[in-house]
C-alpha cells in the first residue's frame, strides 16, 4: 500500500492544491468568480502535466525528477494566475517624468506602450519640454532616450513588457498623463494600443503621427497648421471654426465627414480649405479602418 502510494501520480495532488488556493482566494475577494472563465482556456495543460508525470513516473529517478518539474511548473502557474488575475493595486506603480528644455528651440517626442490610455495635453510651464505621470504594470520595463541635435531636442518614452507571453486581454489600461511645452514647435509620435485623447490647443505642433489599436482615439485640433499622419480602428478628429481640412488616402471600413465637405479624386477638402490660412493635412496611412471628422 505504501509503495502504491509512493509511485501514485503528482497531477492530481497539484490540481487540488491549484483549486483550494483559487476557492480561498475568491472567498477572500482577492480574486473574481470570473477568473474561472479565463481559468478553463488552459485547460490543455492538465493534458501536457499528465504526460509529463506519466513518464517520470517510470523510473525511481523519474520520480524525483518529477517530483521537481511538477513543483517549478506549479510555482510558474502560481506566478502566472497572480500576474493575471491580482488586483491593480497590486501590480502596477505611478511614477512621474519631466525633462528640461534646455534651450532647445523646436522638438520631437515619442510615447509609446503597449496598451495604456494617453491623455496629452498642453503647458504654460517654459522650463520644461514635457511633464508628466504614468502607471506601470511592475513587470513593466519605462526607457527614456534623450538627444539633442542642434537646437531640436529628441525626447522618447517607451514602455514594454518582461514577460509579454502573460497577457491576456481584460487588463484595465494603465494611465500615462503628459503635458508638452507651448511655446516650442513639436512633432509628436504615438503608439499605443489604447485609448488617447490627445488636445492640440496651444500646442505648436508641426506633425502629429498616431498609431493606435482597436480603442478609441479623440484628437482636438488646435488653430495652428499642421499635418496629422493618422493609424488605427476608431479616431475622431473635432475641427475648430476657421481650420482648413485636406483629407488623403482612405480609411479600410468607413471614413465620416460633414455632408458639406468636397470630395475629389484622391483627396477631401473642406469647404474652407482654399480661404483660410490656417491648414491641417490628414493623412490616412495603411490601418486607418474607422476615421470621423467632426467640426465644432
Amino acid at each position: 500500500m505504501t509503495k502504491r502510494l509512493r509511485q501514485g501520480g503528482l497531477v492530481f495532488p497539484l490540481v487540488l492544491i491549484f483549486f483550494g488556493l483559487m476557492f480561498l482566494l475568491i472567498n477572500l475577494g482577492i480574486v473574481d468568480r470570473e477568473i474561472w472563465s479565463q481559468i478553463i482556456r488552459f485547460w490543455p495543460v492538465l493534458l501536457i502535466l499528465s504526460g509529463i508525470d506519466t513518464l517520470l513516473r517510470r523510473s525511481s529517478a523519474g520520480t524525483a525528477f518529477g517530483t521537481i518539474v511538477s513543483t517549478a511548473l506549479l510555482i510558474a502557474v502560481g506566478i502566472a494566475m497572480f500576474h493575471l488575475f491580482a488586483p491593480e493595486a497590486w501590480i502596477t506603480k505611478t511614477e512621474s517624468f519631466s525633462h528640461s528644455l534646455d534651450g532647445a528651440t523646436a522638438a520631437e517626442v515619442v510615447l509609446s506602450c503597449h496598451d495604456c490610455s494617453m491623455d496629452i495635453g498642453a503647458t504654460s510651464t517654459s522650463r520644461n519640454l514635457i511633464t508628466g505621470q504614468l502607471t506601470l504594470r511592475r513587470d513593466e520595463r519605462l526607457t527614456e532616450t534623450v538627444r539633442r541635435d542642434g537646437n531640436t531636442l529628441h525626447f522618447q518614452l517607451e514602455s514594454e513588457y518582461r514577460l509579454p507571453f502573460l497577457l491576456i486581454p481584460g487588463r484595465e489600461e494603465q494611465p500615462w498623463e503628459a503635458a508638452l511645452n507651448d511655446s516650442v514647435p513639436v512633432a509628436l509620435r504615438v503608439q499605443t494600443n489604447g485609448t488617447v485623447d490627445l488636445d492640440l490647443r496651444g500646442l505648436q505642433t508641426t506633425s502629429v503621427d498616431i498609431s493606435t489599436g482597436d480603442e478609441r482615439c479623440r484628437i482636438m485640433l488646435s488653430q495652428l497648421a499642421t499635418t496629422l499622419f493618422l493609424s488605427g480602428d476608431h479616431i475622431e478628429v473635432l475641427v475648430p471654426p476657421n481650420v482648413g481640412i485636406r483629407i488623403s488616402g482612405s480609411a479600410s471600413r468607413e471614413l465620416a465627414v460633414p455632408s458639406n465637405y468636397i470630395r475629389t479624386a484622391g483627396e477631401i477638402l473642406s469647404p474652407n480649405y482654399e480661404t483660410t490660412s490656417v491648414r491641417t493635412e490628414v493623412i490616412l496611412r495603411p490601418g486607418a479602418e474607422w476615421i470621423e471628422i467632426k467640426e465644432l
